[in-house]
């Protein structure tokens, strides 16, 4: 089912600020003495995954509602199509541009592969991988392995979850199923496992990013009931409100993962909040500021920039230390770090648009056909 474009055009600008911000954040890795201020803010980028998970909680929830408004029900096998078809293809060939670019260290590894191709490699410190030196299929594959299993479970949620009262107990159930998963396995692997490997697969795996999936519902419900109605002009200035309180998270002490430290919600869910309502004001915002033509184009190109920033980043930044300047201090590494970005970004947005027309869009085709001639037998 696919959402009117004009009246949605949003989504796609939210999905451009997403992949802008990941970018953001993974550059800063490249310029080790970049001053502490704009190292912290820079960093706070890696929660765009966050704005991904929101985005895409509530484009399922909006086409999935019109689908049942249209036809009577929604048809999940289509459903399935369509989503395997959209990611699959190309994040299989992204593995495969990895597999050039940074070949295993120690070999092929059959079980690594399966997984991180099956898409439940994020259930195991040492096939998600967050111990040093196992191999790493496709670099960021951890969101997908996210968002593939929230998949899995979207037909149950969407058919459960059909209210404001029942998206907020939904958000709830989500952060304590998030903190008693998070203790679990915290238990289970802290003597096997170093602390860093410990502490980001509790951060990475599907119980605690599924709260910002949650609280993409609660956000779907004010908007369909009207709740979060404000005049357009005013929707802008929302919107700048909600990006100064998310990068204010740079200062704030929230641990990595829910429930460490017996803290409620981890920096994942923290993130969440401001950022949902950026998506609330830019839902309610007219075409200008936030909503414009080069936004929605990174975004409508964001899965393959997602896919394909890494290897700028490899082949511009880290292959050519001394071009772009990245062992520069001070003001010197503002400058080299504002200069990198525009290379990787200009670099990832020209390999996004040609691997979105040559292999993303002409395979979404063949899954639009597929479920047409599904529903016609």
């Amino acid at each position: 089912m696919e959402l009117d474009k004009p009246r949605y055009a949003y989504i796609d600008a939210l999905r451009g600020y997403a992949i802008l911000l990941v970018i953001t954040c993974d550059i800063t890795f490249s310029y080790s003495y970049l001053p502490y201020p704009v190292r912290r803010l820079a960093i706070l980028g890696w929660h765009g995954v966050q704005l991904f998970f929101l985005i895409s909680c509530l484009a399922l929830m909006l086409s999935w509602r019109a689908e049942v408004a249209q036809r009577g029900r929604a048809d999940i096998g289509a459903f399935f199509l369509r989503r395997a078809f959209r990611i699959m293809p190309a994040y299989y060939l992204g593995g495969l541009l990895y597999w050039q670019l940074a070949p295993p260290a120690h070999g092929f590894d059959l079980a690594q592969f399966i997984t991180a191709y099956g898409f439940v490699n994020l259930w195991h410190p040492l096939t998600a991988p967050t111990v040093m030196g196992q191999w790493s299929v496709i670099p960021g594959g951890w969101s997908i392995s996210v968002l593939f299993t929230f998949y899995a479970l979207f037909p149950f949620i969407a058919g459960a979850v059909t209210s404001l009262r029942r998206a907020i107990f939904f958000t709830l159930g989500a952060i304590a199923l998030a903190i008693f998963a998070n203790r679990i396995g915290f238990l289970l692997w802290h003597q096997t496992y170093s602390t860093r490997a410990v502490e980001d697969i509790l951060y990475f795996w599907f119980p605690n990013q599924l709260p910002g999936f949650a609280f993409g519902t609660v956000i779907f419900f004010l908007l369909e009931g009207g709740v979060m109605r404000l005049p357009g002009r005013w929707a802008d200035g929302m919107a700048a409100g909600a990006l100064m309180l998310f990068f204010a998270l740079s200062w704030s002490p929230f641990p990595q993962w829910a429930g460490e430290n017996a803290w409620t919600l981890g920096m994942a869910q923290a993130a969440a909040l401001p950022l949902g309502g950026f998506v609330l004001a830019l839902a309610r915002a007219r075409p200008g500021i936030f909503i414009n033509p080069l936004a929605a184009w990174v975004g409508k190109i964001s899965f393959s920039a997602y896919l394909l920033h890494y290897a700028a980043i490899d082949l511009l930044l880290k292959r050519y230390p001394q071009l772009f300047h990245t062992h520069a201090t001070g003001f010197t590494a503002i400058a080299a770090y504002a200069a990198g970005w525009l290379a990787v970004t200009g670099a990832t947005c020209l390999g996004a648009f040609c691997t979105y027309h040559v292999i993303e869009q002409p395979i979404i085709d063949i899954g639009k056909r597929l479920t047409t001639w599904r529903r016609r037998q």
